[in-house]
């Protein structure tokens, strides 16, 4: 491994760090060293102690023991508000904006506002915040929050934290919803970060981003910091096996092949509707399908046309040979479709629900006493979810234990396990499966997937990821614009997809 050099000299520095929930060792004794204006990785697997320790940093939760320094100086983080006043600025996976103020007004929050006298001074202040937005996003500061679009939002959130005398910013997961363009902004803020002596740290399980824009990474497990490594020298597979701790090549999953005579379980014809036009395709029963393409080619909209949570304005869908109009998601539940959400938090768990609650709500009626008494069997609940929990490799205390204390990765699996537990599901449409989801779950997921697909199940999978879809996917819809533009067969490349994405003109390769 690349060797790193001591110093002394530290923005921040974290030492024996514990923290410690009901029934669960979040941190033990894990130290983390931060250099002003360098770009500092923080990677592990998902429940790896990353975001306990970003909010004790951030004075979200507090240490049970363990210390911390900025500047050289000892200092109890207590609130977020501290947190600020020392110089430390966070963006967390949730953007943590407010939706009905505008973008000037957010990037101002917590931050003393311009005045006019006793009056604030709003122009001055839209002036201001197009300066900060410049070069990041190209939005009206005068607009609403919650009028932008998720990606518009991250970098608005990323602006505000960048804006002021910042010793310390950190990014937990900052580019999971942006564009290639938009992480190419992104990245040169980091920059420009970095030549002002501010110090970055980027959290990640994008790990070939880390590389790119890191100076030194620290790499956490079971609540631990594992190593420091520099990032000179360090490669993809060198870090996939330290976070992991196997074999790249155990890590990695490639699907068996499907049977090219199987009866298709779902014909789609002409389906047009919001930026789809005339989607043709069939998918066959234990096929994996790949939908590739950017950010706004129509890859969700696919899905939520055939999921009933959008209507289509023409085209037909028939699964098993019978046409369908699905008029709600419940529907389309009833046929045998299932769908795992992009964003899970809004659209897919219940936070303040538990393990087994979010992992049985889709099929009630599978666990009543009998078939027409709507009375819950709450043992054969919890011995599926348990079943699921082992399965699926979940960290948690047990079925009981509410969803929004797991990590983002567990959730993921937990969404997961919502479909596992049917014993009707026919199709599975996947949008961004492993989104936010560390190396080792992201193996363990699309084997799931894989698995599946084997037993006779058929998978539709979108993704940003397209060496993903490129390595588990038996063919791939390559859309641009609403349209289909390509349609690949084994064997297939990420370049491949690419070259499809961006028009033979702009290929990338």
């Amino acid at each position: 491994m690349p060797a790193v050099m001591e110093s002394t000299e530290f923005v921040v520095e974290i030492e024996n760090l514990s923290k410690r929930f009901p029934g669960v060792q979040a941190l033990r004794g894990a130290w983390l060293h931060l250099k002003p204006g360098e770009v500092h990785g923080l990677v592990g697997e998902n429940g790896a102690g990353k975001s306990t320790l970003i909010k004790i940093l951030a004075g979200a939760e507090t240490r049970d023991s363990g210390s911390i320094k900025v500047d050289g100086i000892a200092v109890s983080i207590e609130s977020e508000r501290i947190a600020n006043d020392l110089g430390l600025h966070f963006i967390h996976q949730d953007a943590a904006l407010v939706n009905r103020l505008s973008v000037a007004e957010n990037i101002f929050l917590g931050k003393s506002l311009p005045r006019k006298g006793l009056k604030v001074d709003r122009s001055e202040m839209f002036r201001q915040s197009l300066a900060i937005l410049d070069g990041l996003v190209d939005v009206d500061p005068q607009a609403t929050v919650g009028s932008l679009t998720v990606a518009e939002k991250w970098m608005v959130s990323i602006a505000r934290a960048c804006a002021g005398n910042a010793r310390l910013v950190v990014m937990d997961e900052p580019t999971v919803a942006l564009t290639d363009s938009e992480v190419s902004k992104v990245f040169a803020a980091i920059r420009r970060l970095k030549e002002r002596g501010v110090a970055v740290l980027f959290v990640s399980h994008r790990l070939g981003e880390v590389l790119e824009i890191v100076d030194r990474v620290t790499v956490m497990k079971d609540g631990e910091t594992v190593v420091e490594l520099s990032s000179n020298g360090l490669t993809k597979n060198m870090l996939i096996e330290t976070i992991t701790g196997k074999s790249v090549e155990s890590v990695n999953v490639k699907t068996t092949g499907v049977n090219e005579s199987a009866s298709p379980i779902l014909q789609v014809e002409n389906l047009c509707g919001g930026p789809l036009k005339d989607i043709s395709f069939s998918l066959a029963r234990g096929e994996i399908l790949g939908l590739g393409g950017l950010v706004g080619s129509g890859r969700t909209s696919v899905l939520l046309n055939l999921f009933g949570q959008f209507r289509p304005t023409s085209g037909t869908i028939r699964v098993d040979g019978e046409q369908v109009n699905f008029a709600s998601p419940a529907s389309a539940i009833r046929k045998g479709l299932a769908l795992i959400p992009e964003d899970r938090r809004s659209t897919g768990i219940y936070p303040l629900r538990t393990v087994r609650e979010n992992t049985v709500l889709a099929h009630l009626r599978q666990f009543r006493w009998r078939h027409k008494l709507p009375i819950p069997e709450r043992k054969s609940e919890i011995n599926e979810t348990t079943e699921q929990i082992k399965r699926l490799n979940i960290a948690t205390t047990g079925h009981n234990q509410r969803i929004s204390q797991l990590s983002g990765g567990n959730q993921q699996k937990v969404l997961l396990a919502r479909w596992l537990v049917a014993r009707d599901t026919k199709i599975l449409l996947l949008d961004e499966p492993t989104k936010g989801v560390d190396v080792g779950a992201r193996g363990e997921i699309l084997r799931q997937i894989a698995d599946l697909a084997a037993s006779g199940v058929g998978v539709i999978i979108a993704s940003s990821d397209l060496d993903e879809v490129a390595q588990i996917a038996h063919r791939v819809l390559v859309l641009r614009e609403g349209s289909i533009v390509a349609t690949l067969t084994q064997p297939i490349t990420e370049a491949e997809i690419l070259q499809h994405c961006y028009g033979h003109e702009k290929a990338v390769v």
